[in-house]
């Protein structure tokens, strides 16, 4: 019973520890992007990546391959509750954080290269068919 109740106490401590509210919440996300369109004149160089509405903070596109791509929320994985946690530019495969000043390969997954951020960026699935590329989770 003791052994019982020092486990419970563990418990308790633990799930009391840190922000629970520190999460990138999940949103619904089912984007068409036509990536021959003008708007997205961006994306047809392999390694270019532009900013797109959608996600949490918005969603980063990046032209992996030939007909492949990667979409990222921009949402920082570090305090992503924070009104400053966002993905504000990109330096060929790194992503940048402003606020925490973490960076993110984007080429690798969106693991992270340097910072206090320790999880990746959030990834969502693509399929890329017939000059359209569909973004969702």
């Amino acid at each position: 019973m003791k052994k019982l109740s020092n486990i419970i106490c563990f418990l308790l401590v633990l799930s009391s520890c840190g922000d629970k509210n520190d999460y990138i919440r999940e949103v619904y996300v089912n984007i068409e992007i036509p990536v021959n369109q003008p708007e997205y004149s961006d994306l047809n160089a392999i390694g270019n990546s532009i900013f797109v509405t959608g996600g949490v903070q918005g969603i980063i596109i990046y032209h992996s391959n030939i007909n492949q791509y990667r979409a990222y929320d921009r949402n920082c994985s570090f305090e992503p509750s924070d009104n400053c946690a966002v993905i504000d530019s990109i330096n060929a495969t790194v992503a940048a954080c402003g606020c925490c000043t973490s960076k993110f390969l984007l080429e690798q997954g969106g693991i992270t290269a340097n910072g206090p951020a320790l999880l990746p960026l959030k990834e969502y699935f693509t399929t890329f068919s017939g000059g359209i590329l569909h973004i969702k989770n």
